[in-house]
């Protein structure tokens, strides 16, 4: 649920203390059926898949399988918390009561982790983690660090590719649309019926996700002051942006059954100041419902009437989604 934004942050915690990091396929109709039978619960799809992850790796006879129990992330805001989800902070607790994981118990590493608290906190929660690993305080502490730096520079280069991109379609005036969502729904292609490439590779549509752009600035105060949730905060200063560029358009990716993303995008036309597509998914095999709503929304901003660009640019969104 968060590997898409911290994965940087955790392959060089892990590879520093010395462990070799492997991850499970991408998703496939294998996991998703295997993650939606075990679930005990009944809870969005994306926190089902991460189920049938948990069991691939399992499958795969690793030694370990780290759940990290993140409860925030960092927030330029002082004032407002930045959490994340109840699923997200719940789902390494919810994992363990899967009947079919009850004798696999001694493989989960379940750290507590508050990102926003800062990297001397983290570096005392991660401690414990590393204890249990049989690695030193200091050798935890070095690791973190390294953590911190890779994953600086993971997010300096999405926003150094978003800016080009930002620059390239301000300079041609060319339609763009911002995909606004939280990263297990824009990235993973069973999730979203692969969406974000068939907005390039059939309409030749610009496409750039929330996560290549630099949001710190961007006061939402005036949407909602007590935006406490991360991808809350994040969606709404993405609005912000695009309500600032004329040729700026929303697709906004979500899921069924997401308790936050319900409230979000109710301040969602005040902050981009213009009408937005929503797609919600729910484990759909067909795309065809999908392809026609984006076809009907592009339609209406113009995009598939706009002209063949007179030069010739790789776009930095669809570098991205490559």
């Amino acid at each position: 649920m968060y590997f898409f934004d911290r994965f940087p942050f955790w392959q060089h915690y892990l590879e520093e203390l010395g462990f070799a990091v492997v991850l499970s396929e991408p998703t496939n109709k294998e996991i998703s059926t295997e993650g939606a039978e075990m679930s005990v619960a009944e809870p969005c799809f994306p926190v089902k898949l991460a189920h049938g992850h948990v069991q691939h790796l399992l499958d795969l006879g690793v030694d370990y399988i780290l759940l990290p129990n993140t409860l925030n992330t960092e927030s330029p805001d002082a004032g407002v918390d930045s959490h994340l989800c109840p699923w997200n902070q719940t789902l390494p607790f919810v994992i363990r009561a899967v009947p079919e994981f009850e004798s696999r118990q001694e493989k989960f590493l379940i750290p507590t982790v508050h990102f926003r608290l800062g990297m001397k906190h983290v570096q005392r929660e991660l401690a414990r983690l590393a204890q249990r690993l049989r690695r030193s305080r200091r050798r935890s502490d070095a690791a973190v660090l390294a953590a911190y730096a890779a994953q600086r520079e993971f997010t300096a280069r999405l926003h150094a590719t978003g800016r080009e991109a930002l620059r390239i379609l301000t300079e041609t005036g060319e339609p763009g649309i911002v995909l606004l969502g939280r990263p297990y729904n824009l990235y993973d292609r069973t999730v979203n019926c692969d969406i974000p490439r068939k907005l390039r590779t059939i309409y030749g549509v610009n496409v750039l996700p929330i996560d290549f752009l630099f949001l710190e600035h961007e006061d939402i105060s005036d949407i909602n002051a007590n935006m406490y949730w991360n991808s809350g905060r994040k969606i709404l200063a993405a609005a912000k942006i695009v309500h600032k560029h004329p040729n700026l358009h929303i697709i906004f990716i979500t899921n069924f059954k997401c308790g936050p993303d319900s409230y979000i995008k109710s301040f969602l036309g005040d902050a981009a100041g213009k009408p937005s597509l929503l797609l919600q998914f729910d484990g759909h095999s067909n795309d065809a419902g999908f392809i026609t709503r984006c076809e009907a929304y592009l339609d209406s901003k113009g995009v598939l009437r706009c002209p063949a660009p007179r030069h010739t640019h790789t776009s930095a969104s669809a570098t991205a989604i490559s």
